[in-house]
């Protein structure tokens, strides 16, 4: 059922209400919001870096009419300007294995945290800003249009790219599809935000676990190739 969510127009539902688990009408409740942020100072504190934080926000599914029973919430914290690259780099990563040694929930649904520039493009449709209590970005109960020819299409090219490249075991061939696929993530937000074919895609190979995949078999040949295995010496 949560894959049809992704892939088929019919199976995306416009609530309407917001999630009543953690909002009594537009305003978020009082004990979520400050168990939130007591998340995101652990987060912080996980970085490793002194960040300059200017907000904590809620976007995603959760900040909008389209959540479902499988939604997670996003929790961001905003700094100033836009990350250089190896910043980037750095909070994907810190990202990444918060997530592997960490299973945080809000009354059952999992917390996934993010470092974003406030410079940076954001396409969500709703976003919250914890610190201010309001809505910087209002959602509306409006039906997203999804091409789910397009989208199936799609996912299916990938995967078959995927599947090629985990089964060649070559580092660069990995290391290239994984970059398409971020690339091709952001083009499709770029061009027509969380709901396009391409940012849909991406969802739903990460929900297959296809893009963990991938990362988990570049650092294994990485790994390998930085290895230099025993010898015996003879007498």
């Amino acid at each position: 059922m949560w894959l049809r969510e992704f892939t088929a127009s019919e199976f995306v539902t416009v609530n309407k209400q917001l999630n009543p688990r953690i909002w009594q009408k537009d305003e978020l409740d009082s004990v979520v919001a400050d168990k939130l942020k007591e998340i995101a100072l652990a987060f912080k504190e996980f970085v490793g870096i002194e960040l300059e934080v200017i907000d904590y926000t809620i976007t995603g599914s959760n900040a909008n009419y389209t959540w479902t029973d499988y939604s997670d919430l996003d929790l961001h914290l905003v700094i100033p300007g836009e990350p250089s690259d190896e910043m980037r780099e750095l909070f994907n990563a810190k990202k990444a294995l918060w997530a592997e040694q960490h299973s945080i929930t809000i009354k059952g649904m999992p917390v996934e945290c993010y470092v974003q520039g406030n410079d940076e493009e954001h396409h969500s449709t709703g976003v919250y800003s914890l610190l201010h209590k309001t809505w910087l970005i209002e959602p509306k109960k409006v039906k997203p249009t999804i091409d789910d020819k397009a989208v199936d299409a799609k996912k299916d090219a990938v995967e078959h790219e995927i599947e090629r490249a985990l089964l060649s075991r070559d580092l660069e061939q990995l290391r290239s599809v994984k970059e398409r696929i971020t690339k091709m993530r952001k083009a499709g937000l770029t061009r027509a935000g969380e709901w396009s074919v391409e940012n849909l895609v991406f969802k739903i190979l990460r929900n297959l676990g296809l893009i963990d995949q991938i990362t988990e078999k570049i650092t294994e040949l990485e790994d390998d190739q930085l290895s230099l295995e025993q010898t015996q010496v003879l007498d």
